[in-house]
């Protein structure tokens, strides 16, 4: 970053004398706010996935999908039926004029032209699927704003037209005009939950516990070398789309078992995918897929990792394929606990550590790694790996934002660098900037990050983070919050949470509430409990089982990080949370987490904060 004295000798000295730079300033000052209001536009401009509407501008009819695969402009209304996601044929990114897009329903089915009829009978994505999107008045290539009014032309080169006056309410391709009844207006929804009614004090009156009898009690081995975490929690995942949400745990015979529940959090049913340990569970933004990450167990090294794809909600196996890295060898010296992946609609991420591999120039030293699989044939994108971005990257931080197509990744090093450091990842691509909070580390392994998760922000191209850091002298464990834009650049860095606080707050995770606020899970303990700063990567964390028990607390921050109200003991009402592993994820109806009694139990409660859910 340079000292102060050396930013001060690059900057020109007739920018240092307080009438010129104040001038210079006045001029730029149109510059930045042009910048700023085209990163605004081009964040509201439609996205490869966004949810939609197809509005017949002169009747305010809604293009619907009806269960039976039609389709028509009938009606006005505005819900499930006539929410369409909009696909670029080329994969994600903005969706421009001229682009070849493919609307899905919410059957799953695409609209599709079938000589002059359209209709969503099939799920294919081929050229009869494809319709080319141009805006009424726009050149080729510009980008698609909300409510612009479109054409939309068929394989056929015909054009479609809804609910013309000659054909009321029939939706159809029949001729290549380009007039008032091909006209259709395209709207944005927003699928994701902003839980605007969810402040500190409502918090007690919203959130809901559900006790669950699992198919299998949990395993009660947790012995070995490792964390082991599969003893104590289970892997949970909800869809912000639809009403599904799961469980991966390891049961007592060491299986691993996926456990899938209903909107009302009844068990659905369940299904065995191995006998490795359990490492991460997530759906796609689709919600369509249940992926889960298992692995060969504690502490054997060189055993690959394996992504299991599940379709949801039936639970069957689509494949189940290995993923390693050539340089990094998984499970010695692998953290259970870590954020480990992340899924978008064509890529699955591992991001996790281990031993260097024996020949290499690390050997024996302990780093991160990042590989990639194809989400559609599994196949390893062995060009798109990355390793060792930090030395002794005992935590990583992963989360996966589908507005901007970008993965958000973090290492704690405790050498090269000491820091918390952010990288970005986006269209197999590894952005060579390195966001560096400065940390500490001995060059041995220990280092002060504990814990921390990343999430995307909702309506936005970026990301928050909280991790938990404990500074080298020894005091306790810190909870700090900070936002990233998708470059991984910091908006705003770092910054204590309770800065004011002598308690310990580790094990933090945080999900959105809308509006750039943030709610925070973290774990607090009035005394220092964490003082084995190499230890407690792979070995129990000697958290006390009263500050288990006791210890979970939930806070509602702003958009800088700043604390709005009191938080709330989420312990004395019944909702703790795991300690070691990340937690809260969104649903369809506000956010949830789960935890499982301890070693052996055969009780989940699954905990709900619901929020009356307004789309933007």
């Amino acid at each position: 970053f340079g000292s102060s004295r050396s930013r001060r000798a690059r900057i020109p000295s007739r920018l240092r004398s307080g009438a010129a730079g104040a001038m210079r300033c006045r001029a730029l000052l149109p510059i930045a706010l042009a910048v700023l209001i085209r990163a605004a536009a081009v964040a509201a401009n439609l996205q490869h996935g966004d949810v939609v509407y197809l509005t017949v501008p002169r009747s305010r009819h809604r293009v619907t999908a009806q269960s039976d695969g039609s389709v028509h402009a009938k009606w006005s209304h505005k819900g499930l039926w006539q929410r369409l996601t909009l696909e670029r044929a080329e994969g994600p990114g903005a969706v421009r004029s001229g682009d070849a897009v493919l609307f899905k329903a919410w059957t799953g089915k695409r609209f599709t032209a079938q000589g002059q009829q359209v209709h969503a009978k099939w799920d294919h994505a081929g050229a009869w699927q494809r319709f080319d999107l141009e805006v009424k008045g726009a050149e080729a290539g510009a980008p698609v704003a909300p409510d612009s009014v479109v054409f939309l032309t068929a394989h056929t080169g015909k054009r479609v037209d809804a609910d013309a006056p000659d054909s009321p309410g029939v939706v159809q391709a029949r001729w290549d005009h380009k007039g008032a009844w091909q006209e259709l207006l395209i709207e944005r929804h927003s699928t994701i939950p902003q839980c605007k009614d969810v402040t500190a004090d409502r918090i007690p009156d919203l959130l809901t516990v559900k006790a669950v009898q699992l198919p299998a009690a949990l395993s009660a081995e947790c012995g070995g070398f490792g964390i082991k975490t599969s003893c104590r929690h289970g892997f949970y995942a909800a869809s912000p789309s639809t009403d599904s949400n799961a469980l991966l745990y390891n049961d007592a015979a060491g299986r691993a078992l996926v456990v899938l529940f209903d909107g009302e959090d009844a068990v659905v049913q369940s299904k065995e995918i191995g006998s490795e340990e359990v490492r991460g569970l997530q759906f796609d933004p689709s919600g369509e897929h249940l992926v889960a990450l298992v692995s060969g167990g504690t502490n054997v090294q060189n055993s690959p990792s394996f992504f299991v794809k599940m379709r949801a909600p039936s639970l069957e196996i689509l494949w189940r394929k290995p993923i390693e890295s050539p340089m990094v060898g998984l499970e010695k010296w692998t953290p259970d606990n870590s954020d480990a992946i992340a899924i978008s609609s064509d890529r699955y991420v591992l991001h996790s550590s281990g031993v260097c591999r024996e020949g290499k120039w690390c050997a024996e030293h302990q780093g991160d790694l990042l590989q990639v699989l194809n989400a559609t044939t599994g196949e390893q994108l062995a060009s798109e790996g990355k390793d060792w971005r930090a030395s002794h990257s005992c935590k990583q931080m992963i989360g996966y934002n589908p507005r901007s197509d970008a993965f958000l990744i973090a290492d704690a090093g405790d050498a090269y660098p000491k820091a918390l450091q952010y990288t970005a990842f986006a269209q197999g691509v590894h952005s060579r900037v390195n966001t560096r909070f400065e940390t500490w580390g001995d060059g041995r392994g220990r280092q002060g990050v504990t814990q921390g998760g990343i999430k995307a922000e909702p309506m936005g191209r970026g990301f928050a983070s909280v991790f938990s850091l404990g500074p080298e002298t020894g005091e306790p464990d810190r909870l700090y919050f900070a936002t990233l834009r998708e470059n991984a650049t910091f908006i705003e860095a770092p910054r204590p949470v309770f800065p004011n606080s002598s308690s310990t707050q580790i094990g933090g995770n945080l999900a959105p509430l809308g509006g750039g606020r943030w709610l925070v899970a973290y774990t607090e303990a009035a005394q220092d409990i964490i003082t084995g700063y190499l230890s407690i990567y792979w070995d129990n964390w000697g958290i006390p089982a009263e500050v288990r028990a006791g210890g979970s607390r939930l806070a509602v921050l702003g958009p800088s990080g700043e604390l709005l109200g009191t938080p709330v003991n989420a312990s004395a009402l019944g909702a703790n949370f795991p300690v070691e592993l990340n937690h809260l994820v969104e649903r369809p109806s506000g956010i949830g987490w789960i935890s499982i009694d301890g070693p052996g139990s055969s009780i989940a409660k699954l905990v709900h904060v619901r929020c009356d859910r307004e789309s933007v």
